[in-house]
Formats: structure tokens, C-alpha cells, sequence
């Protein structure tokens, strides 16, 4: 079977495996999975779980659904680390899913580097932004573009949609809209959550037991122990030596 690594190799691969406890929990959505955590004593719902950028609030996991609902936009009400990415130029075709007048608006014709924000949305989940400048910094707030070019662009949006109402969903379009009304802020306050439709809360758990037995740590324990000193091993000897003699005697006066 390819990737099975056999029990005897994982403390050797996957160090600290006997402090791994597993649980079995139930979720809102009605899902039974197992989940890890380290040692016994933090319960599931007290746990953080990653998500795609940061760690999900305590309680919650990601559980995949066919039926799950688009990603929100959610507002953004933190940011944390900085990093920045190398992007050649755009390609003069716009994607198969854009209308060639937005993409001759937002297209890059050169090779440039974006700086990306970590950070927190309203809901709890981390995602990342994009900022307008490599010296932009979150003190410096939205910049903003000028007010005929906002008309200008509303019009043409507006455009585009007739021209083809698939253009967008509902929910681009109204978060379309709410940046033209706010003057096409960069970075933009709010963000798709990735995290949102695909996250559960655990309303119930219980215990399974440690994913590697506590026998099997015994018996590696007792292979492990340190060997006694001479001093003790012949302090040992003379005591069993005197237990002997006396068993010896016992029996010559049972004789």
C-alpha cells in the first residue's frame, strides 16, 4: 500500500506520537470525525485547527459539504504579517470569465511585486489582502480614486452588466457596488472567507484513548531505563545472598 508507514517506524518519523490522543467528536452539521490532540487534557472544543491562513477560533473545523454555500465577504478587522510576491506581466487576453473592458482596467502590462497582508476578518478566519503600494502600511488607510473616474467606472460597469448579466454573481456585483459608493478603496475593507462555508462546530466529543497504547510505552520505557551502579547492584546481591542463607536454615530445621 502506497504512503502506509508501519507502526514500529513512527516514533522515528513522527516524533512525540505518544503524547497524541485521539477523540471522537460530533459536529453541528452532523458529521462523526476523529480529530488528534496533544495529550488528554485539552478537550476538542478548546483547541485551535488550522485553516488555509491562520488558525480557526477555538471549537471550529473544517468540514467539506457538496452543498456548502459560496464564500461570503466578510470585513476586515485586523492585520498582521506582511510578504511580498513577484508577478510577471498580465496576458493582453482577459480570462474566459471577464469582460474585456474590466480586464483593460485592472490588467498589469509589466512585471511587478505586490506586498500581501495576513489578516482577520470580522468572523474570526484569517485570509489575505493585497496592498496598492510595497510602502503602504494599515496607518496609512484606503486610498482612494477620483471621483470622475468612479463615475466613469460605475458607467461602465453598469454596462457590462447589461451587455451580459452573467457577468457576476449577485453577490460580486453588490460588493462591486459598495466599492464604487466608497470610492474604489485600495485595499479594498472587506474579503472573500474561505473558511466561512466550510466551517463546523463541535457540539459534542468523547474519548477514544492515546493513538500509540500506553503498553507499548512501558515496554519501551523499561528498555530505556538507566543500568544500576555497582554500588546498588552488589547491595542487592548481599541482600539476597542473607535471604538465601536464611531459606537454607529453614529448611535444614525442617529436616
Amino acid at each position: 500500500m502506497r504512503g502506509y508507514i508501519p507502526r514500529v517506524l513512527w516514533d522515528f518519523l513522527i516524533p512525540g506520537l505518544s503524547r497524541v490522543f485521539r477523540w471522537r467528536v460530533q459536529l453541528d452539521c452532523g458529521c462523526i470525525p476523529e480529530v488528534l490532540t496533544r495529550d488528554d487534557g485539552t478537550p476538542p472544543h478548546e483547541a485551535q485547527r488550522k485553516a488555509l491562513h491562520s488558525p480557526l477560533p477555538p471549537g471550529q473545523m473544517i468540514c467539506q459539504h457538496d452543498d456548502s454555500p459560496p464564500p461570503p465577504y466578510r470585513v476586515i478587522a485586523e492585520w498582521g504579517e506582511r510578504r511580498e510576491v513577484k508577478f510577471p506581466a498580465d496576458p493582453v487576453e482577459p480570462p474566459d470569465d471577464m469582460d474585456p473592458k474590466v480586464w483593460s482596467i485592472i490588467r498589469h502590462d509589466e512585471p511587478h511585486i505586490s506586498a500581501f497582508w495576513k489578516v482577520t476578518l470580522a468572523c474570526g478566519h484569517g485570509e489575505e489582502a493585497i496592498a496598492p503600494s510595497l510602502d503602504w502600511v494599515p496607518a496609512s488607510g484606503p486610498r482612494r480614486a477620483d471621483p470622475e473616474r468612479i463615475q466613469q467606472m460605475s458607467a461602465e460597469f453598469e454596462d457590462a452588466w447589461r451587455a451580459n448579466p452573467e457577468l457576476q454573481t449577485e453577490r460580486d456585483r453588490e460588493h462591486t457596488r459598495r466599492m464604487l459608493a466608497d470610492g474604489w478603496p485600495s485595499p479594498e475593507p472587506e474579503r472573500l472567507c474561505y473558511s466561512c462555508p466550510h466551517v463546523r462546530m463541535i457540539s459534542a466529543y468523547e474519548r477514544v484513548g492515546w493513538l500509540v497504547p500506553r503498553q507499548r510505552q512501558s515496554r519501551k520505557a523499561a528498555s530505556t531505563a538507566p543500568t544500576p551502579s555497582r554500588y546498588t547492584l552488589e547491595r542487592r546481591l548481599r541482600k539476597a545472598e542473607a535471604e538465601a542463607e536464611r531459606l537454607r536454615a529453614e529448611l535444614d530445621q525442617t529436616d
